[in-house]
């Protein structure tokens, strides 16, 4: 049989004769897996409405078989482990995607931590310190004496916050 090239990893491999001319991957798991995202996403962009009101029923089944998902879970503390993980990564994903401002104040507040943990910064020298944090320090510290050293405890006034948005 011809040899194909594989659509995802570009490598060359014999087809598998029971498959022929239809194979569109080597065996390797992650071509497979990759194949199978594609082929989910199109069938869903294909049928969007298929899982639309599909809750009542899943809650229908739920309700008569109770305490199914604490004892799959309990079973399965591998699906627990990973569902937790993406889970995570999602919501990090939802929130960086929906406030940029929330990402920019927490970059401050990253900054801040910086400038104000460094030993001695020197806003003067410009090899220790980034433009984009020298801004930062001008914008954020308003009560802030350029000529006095960030490590002496004067140069701020008594109300001046340390970490703004905290």
């Amino acid at each position: 049989m011809k040899r194909k090239r594989c659509r995802y990893c570009k490598r060359l491999f014999t087809p598998d004769p029971r498959v022929g001319e239809r194979q569109k991957t080597c065996g390797d798991p992650l071509c497979q897996k990759a194949r199978k995202v594609e082929n989910n996403t199109r069938w869903r962009g294909r049928n969007p409405d298929y899982f639309k009101n599909d809750y009542p029923r899943v809650k229908r089944w739920l309700d008569q078989h109770p305490g199914y998902l604490r004892e799959y879970r309990q079973s399965h503390p591998e699906y627990v482990r990973n569902n937790r993980e993406a889970r995570r990564l999602r919501y990090r994903r939802k929130r960086l995607c929906v406030d940029i401002q929330a990402e920019i104040k927490r970059q401050a507040i990253e900054m801040t931590d910086k400038l104000w943990n460094s030993p001695h910064v020197d806003i003067q020298d410009g090899r220790s310190i980034q433009p984009l944090e020298m801004t930062f320090l001008f914008s954020a510290f308003p009560c802030l004496d350029i000529q006095v050293p960030l490590d002496n405890p004067l140069c701020l006034r008594e109300n001046a916050t340390i970490h703004p948005g905290r």
